[in-house]
C-alpha cells in the first residue's frame, strides 16, 4: 500500500526506496513497483524488475502481464 501511495503522490524514488526495504515481498508488492514505473513512463526499468522478480522465483499474475504491457507503451 506504501509503494502505491508514494507512486500515486508522484514520488517513485520514495515507492522503490520502500519496496527495497520490504523484508518478504509478494506478487502483489511486485505488481505495485511494477505499475509504478509504468505510470511514470520507465518501462526500461519496469522489464529490469520484471526479470528480478523472476529471479526471485516470483510467479506473475494477470496484473504483472498488464504492468509490463503498459510499461512498454
Amino acid at each position: 500500500a506504501l509503494v502505491n501511495m508514494y507512486a500515486s503522490c508522484g514520488s517513485l524514488e520514495d515507492a522503490y526506496r520502500t519496496f527495497e526495504k520490504m523484508t518478504e515481498r509478494d506478487v502483489v508488492s511486485w505488481n505495485a513497483i511494477l505499475g509504478a514505473c509504468a505510470q511514470h513512463g520507465r518501462g526500461k526499468e519496469a522489464l529490469q524488475l520484471y526479470q528480478k522478480m523472476q529471479l526471485e522465483c516470483m510467479i506473475p499474475d494477470r496484473v504483472t502481464f498488464l504492468s509490463i504491457l503498459s510499461a512498454c507503451s
